[in-house]
Order: structure tokens, then sequence, then C-alpha cells
């Protein structure tokens, strides 16, 4: 039986279930008692209304760097059907303490793969963190968030690992993603860069042939998306940096056939960023450790040596699923995507 209150849809829950939550005393952060949370006095919300957004733009959306209110309903809009955002909800009331989303993702076909299933936007409020917190999020992704697939894949932060293990019996990683993040005042523009034969267009007058379903950010508004074409006017590469309400400038995506074509997206944008601008923060640049030349590209924008951190990686259910990262010299949003 499906339940509607409060004007949201909530899924159906087992009593079965409640026997995997442990009896424990939970406290919240400042030391008061709280209850156990179990399937009989949560809901969860599928796909919440706008009013359900708003607040958790208040609670924790508006805290993110490198997110905006906005992103969710672009994600909604690309993946359709196959994307479904949930909340954790004490039951009866609109307090989020949990969030996740999940996205199938189809394989190429000539990769001769099966459906894997993209596991982000993960947050727990924190006075409900604990055991009892995680069993409901093991129970709402393998059973009742349209699960058409066996693969659960996710960007697991170095911190996480041990849960993805607790949860999936494995932390294996396909990839290791890197970040590196550099001041305004330590970015330039170079002008000893040879890029001949590289034509570029703005993504918002680039023919929508040319402009991916799935790949929508590079017409953002806040964002300076580019296309790159060659002399023959075939499609070598594309890119955005988004300047986030938080100042964060990020580098989200940047495909190209090889680091000259990166370079030449890079500094088209970086020529139409005011580097001087006080409410810049940072530029947020990732990169995957199995792309080559995906980290050393950017030395010629940096004035100092470059740096890399390690951000994340790659974890899996029952296999890495089958990608070429030759061109993925940094990967579309972590949050919603393998590449």
């Amino acid at each position: 039986m499906l339940f509607k209150s409060l004007g949201r849809h909530l899924t159906k829950v087992s009593s079965n279930s409640a026997s995997s939550l442990r009896t424990i005393k939970y406290k919240t952060v400042d030391g008061k008692p709280r209850d156990t949370l179990t399937l009989q006095n949560v809901d969860f919300i599928i796909n919440p209304d706008e009013k359900m957004i708003d607040e958790y733009m208040k609670v924790y959306g508006n805290q993110r760097l490198n997110f905006k209110r906005n992103d969710i309903s672009m994600w909604m809009k690309s993946f359709e059907g196959r994307y479904a955002l949930w909340f954790t909800c004490p039951k009866g009331t609109n307090k989020i303490i949990q969030t996740s989303h999940v996205i199938t993702f189809p394989p190429i076909p000539s990769n001769n793969d099966t459906n894997h299933q993209y596991r982000g936007m993960f947050w727990i409020d924190a006075d409900y963190r604990g055991v009892d917190s995680m069993i409901l999020t093991d129970y709402i992704e393998k059973l009742r968030i349209r699960n058409q697939s066996d693969n659960a894949v996710a960007q697991c932060m170095p911190t996480s690992m041990n849960l993805w293990k607790k949860m999936h019996g494995q932390n294996d990683a396909g990839h290791i993603q890197n970040v590196s993040y550099y001041k305004p005042d330590e970015m330039q523009v170079p002008d000893d860069l040879n890029l001949d034969g590289i034509f570029l267009k703005n993504a918002t007058e680039a023919p929508n042939m040319y402009i991916v379903k799935l790949l929508n950010l590079l017409r953002d508004p806040e964002g300076f998306g580019k296309v790159a074409y060659d002399n023959n006017g075939k499609v070598i590469g594309f890119g955005n940096v988004i300047i986030y309400p938080s100042g964060e400038c990020v580098l989200t995506p940047l495909y190209a056939d090889d680091s000259k074509v990166a370079q030449a997206i890079f500094k088209s944008i970086l020529k139409e960023i005011p580097l001087n601008d006080k409410k810049l923060l940072r530029f947020q640049i990732r990169s995957i450790d199995q792309c080559e030349g995906g980290f050393e590209w950017i030395q010629p924008f940096v004035k100092n040596p470059i740096r890399k951190e390690i951000m994340g990686y790659l974890t899996y259910e029952t296999h890495s699923p089958i990608i070429n990262y030759k061109k993925a010299f940094a990967n579309a949003p972590y949050t919603t995507c393998a590449i």
C-alpha cells in the first residue's frame, strides 16, 4: 500500500524488516536521548515536491559549496524515469534527517556491460547518525528505490569506504578521483600555448545535436560552457566551469580528445572569468587516475606547482562499470556520474 500525507509520495514499508534494527540508546550531538529510527517511525519520501526541496535547501543544501537548487530539477529532467531522489523524515513530519538519490545508467551497447545504479547526494543529519540510520539507508537503497540493477556504484569519500564495505561486503575501487583546489590569485591565462586548429563555440550557440541531453549542465546559466571543433567541424571536446553561489568555481565536466584540446577549452573559459572578483572562493579541478595527462594538463594555468589530494573512489557492488576514461580530463558531477 502507498501512503499519502503532507502532499508527498511515500513508499510502503515492511514490518518484517524492523527486526534487523538493533536496540541501542542513541543521543543527539548535544547529548540528548533520541528514539531509535525504525521502519515504523519514519517516512520515506520519493521525488519530493517543491516545498520539501525548499526545506532541504534550508537544512543542508545551501551549505554545499558545489550545489544549487536547480541542479535537482536539471537531474530530474535529464535522467527522467531513471532518477529518484529520496528523503527520510520522522513519521508525519517535514523534518528531513536523511537524503540520497539514485540513477540507473544503461551501458553503452559496445561495452557489453549491464545496468548499474549510481548513488549520490548522501547526507544524514548529525543528530541521527548511527547504526539505525545506516540500516535504513541499506533498506531504502537496496529494496525500495526502483532498483533496476544489482550493481550499486558510488563515488565514496575516503572516510566512507568502511561504511560501503559494511553495506556491500567489499570496497574495491574502479578508479581514484583526485581534486585540486586553487585560489583565484593562483590562476593565470597563459599566452604561449599553441592551440592552432581548435575552434570553440559557446555551448549556448552549439547545435542541439552536439549537446548530449545528459550534459545539460554545459548550458548552465551560471557557467561558461564551451564546445571545441577541429578544422573539419568535428566535435573534439567540451567543458564548463560553473560558479556556484558559494563562490566555488567547478570545472565540470571537461572531456577532450587530448590535452591540447582540454587546454584550449579551459583557456577560453578562464579568459571570461574575472579572477580578481572577491566573490570567487576557489577553483575545484577534479581528475581521474585512469586518464593519461588528466592531472598535468592544467599546469600552464597555475602559477605554482600543481597539487592534488584524493577526493574519492569509484566503488561498486558486483563489478566496476566498463568505462573508457581516455578523454575524461574532469568528470561530470561526482554526485551523479561515474565518469
